[in-house]
């Protein structure tokens, strides 16, 4: 879709709203990440005594006799060309958008009108997918919704074409098919001031499509019923090792105690006869 009338129709359009939102008199610059921007101030340095360049506020660069760049976000980046003043910025960031306002007095004394530019820093598109969730509804039809999905870009612009259909300014679009319908086409362009990219796919509505009724009673199943089953039984096999383990000790234990019973009671039987003898004789 590239280089075509929707894409001729896009960037007039950018342009249009950009002189509609900044007005005239205001100059807007519309950039790529990683490219150079040259703003012109307007001026040309005879008849001018001083002049500065502001972004946010902040004085990035100024001339009172001399060109001086103060500290910035812009250092080691920025240049101010010492006949007309146009300051020129590379290696361009997203962070560098923003208005910049050159204001100058005159050698006269007086005070030069301020100019504001605009520059607006894109990142490029750098691939576009588009995702897919269909759902059969009760009455055999399909329900489609699809997600023009870009994995890199900024201030970007969608446009959805559907068979003989065109969406503009959705990021998704939503609509029904039945079976009959058969497969369908469609494709999703993004784009912004600097780049544009596509991506199709086909669609189609089938009776083995799942429907969100299975959908959600298999999630609650698995939720409410499997999970809370399958930790019962732990806790059951769990119990169940305890108290066996717990009885085998407790029977062992009275075992032996049984046991020293029966040797106590034997003992004492067998000194009993020998004591008795031993009465005797002293009688």
């Amino acid at each position: 879709m590239s280089g075509g009338p929707l894409s001729s129709f896009s960037k007039q359009g950018i342009v249009l709203l950009s002189i509609l939102h900044y007005g005239v008199g205001i100059s807007l610059f519309n950039k790529a990440v990683g490219d150079s921007v040259e703003l012109p101030s307007g001026l040309e340095r005879e008849g001018i005594k001083s002049m500065e360049w502001k972004y946010k506020k902040m004085v990035i660069a100024e001339f009172d006799g001399n060109i001086s760049l103060p500290r910035s976000q812009f250092k080691g980046r920025l240049e101010m060309n010492d006949s007309n003043f146009s300051l020129t910025i590379q290696e361009l960031s997203l962070q560098d958008s923003g208005e910049f306002l050159v204001s100058a007095a005159s050698n006269k004394g007086g005070q030069i009108p301020t100019k504001t530019i605009h520059l607006q820093v894109h990142g490029p598109i750098s691939k576009v997918v588009i995702q897919k969730e269909i759902t059969l509804l009760v009455n055999e039809s399909c329900s489609v919704w699809l997600l023009c999905n870009v994995s890199v870009g900024s201030n970007l612009s969608y446009t959805w074409e559907r068979g003989n259909d065109t969406y503009r300014d959705d990021e998704q679009i939503h609509f029904s098919l039945s079976p009959a319908d058969g497969d369908i086409s469609v494709t999703c362009t993004a784009s912004n001031s600097v780049s544009e990219k596509s991506a199709s796919a086909t669609v189609k509505c089938s009776n083995d499509t799942t429907t969100p009724e299975y959908d959600t009673w298999m999630k609650w199943y698995r939720i409410y019923i499997v999970v809370p089953v399958g930790v019962a039984v732990l806790l059951i096999l769990t119990v169940a090792v305890a108290v066996y383990y717990c009885r085998g000790r407790f029977n062992m234990a009275a075992l032996t105690d049984d046991t020293r019973m029966k040797d106590t009671r034997t003992n004492s039987q067998k000194q009993q006869p020998h004591q008795r003898q031993i009465k005797s004789i002293v009688m």
